[in-house]
């Protein structure tokens, strides 16, 4: 049985064990940006009240929701895989869990009555992919345990084989892939990603409207053909689109106009085009919250019944543009308290950019007050910064922009805020020249924090 609650966030139940996937029920996550819908129906918070086990497959918060863990006996059993970042291990412990279970990579693990689950590093903890899709940021895997922060998981018993791919990459996933197919006839279900969280298109403050709807357009495809190409590889008996399907609230509530998250439907038909054009004939159910999918009769509990539009951009109008962001809360910050913590956290980045050798021609700006800006120099191999009262808007530059407050706390730590969170959430303004992603300028950015 597959009972969806929201999100990426489901019971599968084997043999009458029932394990629950990634929890997030759809409050505020990323900085209270990010809320599910339709809200989470408090008569299907008794469904946590049996859970056997919980499985989180990596640290992002609609993954691994603190309200939503809070909301679970600290007594169940939470198994991840085996990361060399120990940051999921860690969050746990700090909520109160008292069993952590730590599986590596393809470890077939028995749970209970029968019931398997293999967890799977997306790169088969293989480090030259890691490095290739990282700009080699982790050169140093000693331990063979995979410093990518997603993994896909197997759950099985004697008569089922469920393959759950959560939010991995396609491209870094095709050794995965190729195990999987290895030990595996068949699986019966799959749960699949079909879009992805990122700043793009929300951020991007000098596209026009129509430049908007055609960056949602561009990126709402590419979500939906990784996930054809996870089922045209694995050729499962039967798919369900899920993972990564949010609002956004709070100031950003406009945006969601430009969200690049297919809706469900829209997922199945363009899905099931591409897959009978390749002669596949894997179907695809989609569960309303709190229905079920029956592995045994191949059934859903109900026919799914599509989100009301209207109703849903009005409660965002109503609703999630009243919510604030956590960082609103706090008192004004003094410019020099943020800039004292600078010069700290510019060193803990310098040091990872001397130890990848990164570099490039692109000028980064950090903008956090109107005519207050850091500026980084990436163009040798350790790069350094200045405080300037104006952003050059010469070719080529990136020039990111966002609230004091929240810069004060990236600053301050992962604790209170991570740049890749607040990507995430899309709580930045971002211009740049030309208009090209470079991978390495927004994972440098990660490290900048004392």
């Amino acid at each position: 049985m597959i009972t969806n609650l929201n999100s990426a966030t489901q019971i599968i139940e084997l043999n009458n064990i029932k394990i629950l996937t990634d929890p997030w029920l759809g409050e505020g996550v990323f900085h209270n940006s990010w809320y599910g819908y339709p809200p989470f129906k408090k008569k299907n918070l008794e469904l946590l009240n049996q859970i056997d086990f919980v499985y989180i497959s990596h640290i992002h918060e609609d993954h691994c929701s603190e309200q939503t863990l809070m909301l679970l006996d600290k007594n169940t059993p939470c198994i991840i895989l085996e990361f060399s970042e120990k940051s999921i291990k860690q969050k746990l412990e700090r909520i109160g869990f008292k069993r952590i279970i730590e599986i590596k990579h393809n470890h077939k693990t028995h749970l209970s009555n029968e019931v398997f689950i293999t967890i799977l590093a997306a790169d088969n903890c293989n480090p030259e992919i890691c490095n290739k899709a990282f700009g080699c940021f982790m050169v140093d895997n000693k331990k063979g345990n995979t410093y990518q922060i997603d993994s896909m998981c197997i759950i099985e018993n004697h008569d089922n084989v469920i393959l759950n791919t959560n939010d991995s990459p396609y491209m870094i996933s095709l050794e995965t892939i190729k195990l999987i197919q290895s030990k595996y006839n068949s699986i019966d279900f799959m749960l699949v990603g079909y879009t992805g969280a990122s700043l793009y298109p929300f951020s991007m403050i000098d596209y026009t409207n129509e430049k908007m709807i055609e960056a949602r357009d561009i990126t709402k495809t590419k979500g939906l053909n990784q996930a054809f190409n996870f089922i045209k590889s694995i050729k499962p008996k039967h798919y369900m689109p899920h993972a990564g399907t949010y609002l956004l609230g709070g100031t950003n509530w406009k945006l969601n106009k430009y969200s690049p998250i297919p809706e469900l439907e829209e997922a199945k038909e363009y899905l099931n085009k591409k897959l009978e054009n390749e002669s596949i004939k894997s179907k695809c159910v989609l569960l309303n919250q709190g229905e079920s999918f029956d592995l045994k009769n191949n059934i859903e509990s109900n026919e799914y019944v599509p989100i009301d539009i209207e109703k849903r951009n009005d409660y965002i109008k109503k609703v999630l543009s009243q919510k604030k962001h956590d960082y609103e809360k706090l008192k004004n910050i003094d410019t020099l308290e943020v800039e004292k913590l600078i010069p700290k956290a510019f060193e803990r980045l310098k040091m990872k950019m001397k130890s990848i050798n990164f570099k490039t021609e692109t000028k980064v700006y950090i903008t956090y007050e109107k005519d207050r800006s850091l500026l980084i120099d990436f163009r040798k191999s350790i790069p350094n910064f200045e405080i300037v009262s104006f952003v050059d808007f010469s070719n080529p530059f990136n020039e990111f922009i966002l609230d004091k407050r929240l810069f004060f706390n990236i600053l301050r730590g992962p604790r209170y805020a991570h740049w890749n969170s607040v990507e995430g959430g899309a709580l930045l303004k971002l211009r740049r020249v030309p208009d090209v992603y470079e991978q390495g300028i927004h994972l440098s950015l990660c490290y900048l924090h004392i």
